[in-house]
């Protein structure tokens, strides 16, 4: 049974905002058992679930009593992936820092503040049958599984993207070997449309892969052929972390966005017979 887990020290990560482009300043530190992940911003405290997700365009932003955090997948991507049950986050700023826009730096920095074990059994949330979402010809399913894996499918009209489909089962060292590294990525002749909503003001070359028409504009280009569906990959799983407990189940997606992961996770919560917890003290 895998015990709680939370970092042993606190620390600091600043930078800008992908959408925002404000400095921004996140502060992790230990929590207590059973407290799970919580973002505190203005002294409110939101935690990580999906019941707290106000906004889906683009990035996830939860939400709680007028106090908001957006783009929280990156750095809820790597709390999942090393297995960190508990965790309080203080945000000064209203968006998390992009840092260099994938999940390797997150990864870096709470492994370097150690991970200590709790000694409580976690309460895993396994699927028992299927549960399916689609949006137009999105869809997305998790099903039973003896563990945590991906099969996640993306298709993209771009002749450096195209179809690209990966497949991984989470396991210690996976997220960091086959994920973390992924970068957000986007599409040159999209920017100007998305910065007049007013998005991606913070996106540049450091912190984004950008696909010009003829390409990467990133100097060294893509770091793996399938960075992008790997990226993908990478938001679902901060978006699963929204489930509030760490998943024994596989998740099945073709062209998954936030939104549609999302309401994959509210399906599945809205649909108690789809899954138990399981652990010892439950």
């Amino acid at each position: 049974m895998k015990p709680q887990c939370t970092i042993s020290a606190p620390f600091e990560m600043k930078g800008v905002g992908l959408h925002s482009g404000d400095l921004v300043r996140a502060t992790l530190c230990p929590a207590p058992v059973d407290s799970g992940v919580r973002f505190e911003v203005d002294g409110v405290e939101i935690p990580a679930t999906v019941s707290h997700v106000v906004d889906t365009q683009l990035a996830t932003t939860l939400g709680r009593a007028g106090a908001r955090v957006r783009t929280v997948e990156h750095l809820l991507s790597a709390v999942y992936g090393l297995g960190i049950d508990n965790l309080r986050i203080n945000v000064e700023g209203a968006e998390i820092p992009v840092l260099d826009g994938c999940g390797s730096r997150w990864s870096e920095s709470l492994r370097a503040s150690g991970i200590r074990s709790q000694g409580v059994p976690a309460r895993t949330l396994r699927i028992l049958r299927s549960v399916e979402v689609q949006h137009g010809d999105r869809t997305a399913r998790l099903e039973p599984d003896s563990g945590f894996s991906m099969d996640v499918m993306i298709d993209f009209d771009h002749p450096s993207v195209g179809q690209q489909r990966l497949g991984v089962r989470m396991a210690p060292g996976v997220f960091d070997a086959e994920l973390a590294w992924a970068r957000t990525f986007g599409f040159e002749r999209l920017v100007p449309a998305m910065k007049r909503m007013g998005l991606v003001r913070g996106g540049s070359l450091e912190n984004a892969l950008v696909f010009g028409e003829d390409g990467p504009l990133n100097e060294g280009g893509v770091r793996a052929p399938d960075e992008p569906v790997r990226h993908k990959a990478l938001d679902a799983m901060g978006d699963l972390a929204l489930l509030g407990h760490p998943l024994e189940g596989r998740l099945v997606a073709e062209r998954p966005g936030h939104g549609l992961i999302v309401a994959l996770v509210q399906a599945v919560l809205s649909s108690p017979d789809s899954w138990e917890i399981d652990s010892s003290r439950a």
